[in-house]
């Protein structure tokens, strides 16, 4: 009974030894260096103007929300990003 639990404990770490090379690794991922406040305040005013735009072509250039919505964006904007 010792004999033959001595052989399967070397056989399951065998396997386990082979095994190892092929499992899967976790990988490192490169992370971007963080962007410049010019940089947030240029994109947050593209994204503004391209909802400013979409709005305008769903609803039509009369549709007041929509300028209501953009100027509410240019504000968050200038708030957060471009007045730092």
């Amino acid at each position: 009974m010792r004999k033959l639990l001595s052989y399967s404990i070397g056989v399951v770490l065998f396997f386990a030894l082979m095994c190892t090379p092929f499992m899967p690794t976790a990988q490192r991922t490169v992370k971007a260096e963080p962007k410049t406040l010019q940089e947030k305040c240029d994109d947050c005013s593209v994204r503004n103007n391209q909802r400013f735009e979409q709005c305008l072509a769903v609803h039509g250039i009369d549709h007041i929300p929509c300028y209501d919505q953009f100027n509410e964006g240019v504000v968050i904007c200038f708030r957060n990003f471009c007045e730092q």
